[in-house]
């Protein structure tokens, strides 16, 4: 079982992902998601708004890999792990009144996407570059 520690969980904090889904053949699929947050130091969740290949990726293919990443200080890390597509219950709503409470108007999330984080990877520049770091 992988917890995020604390300098990841406040890395991830109000930054923008990249998620990466393939299709059981693999065929790959990134999308940009905005809506990514904490659950806990297991979990991450987003919200799936327009995200049709995503969709049909994580339903066929639910191993994901998350990418965030801070550009101005060329500092990042790469999370793997399982998606799972939730339509109703407590994450769900939450998501629900995130999306709500957005400046834009925007439909409401078909689902929640909670990600279960198997591994953490670094992705700064550097001699620790790609190395598995929990």
């Amino acid at each position: 079982m992988v917890k995020m520690g604390d300098e990841v969980i406040d890395f991830i904090k109000g930054r923008p992902a990249f998620i990466a889904t393939s299709t059981p053949d693999g065929i790959p699929n990134v999308v940009h998601k905005g809506s990514l947050q904490l659950l806990d130091d297991e979990h991450l969740i987003y919200a799936d708004i327009f995200s049709g290949k995503t969709t049909e990726n994580i339903r066929n293919n639910p191993n994901v890999a998350i990418s965030i990443i801070d550009f101005k200080n060329f500092r990042g890390y790469q999370l793997k792990g399982k998606a799972f597509l939730l339509d109703s219950g407590e994450i769900y709503e939450k998501i629900v009144k995130f999306v709500e409470n957005l400046p834009m108007k925007l439909p409401k999330p078909k689902y929640a996407v909670k990600i279960h984080v198997e591994e953490i990877y670094d992705l700064t520049p550097g001699p620790n570059a790609g190395k598995k770091i929990s």
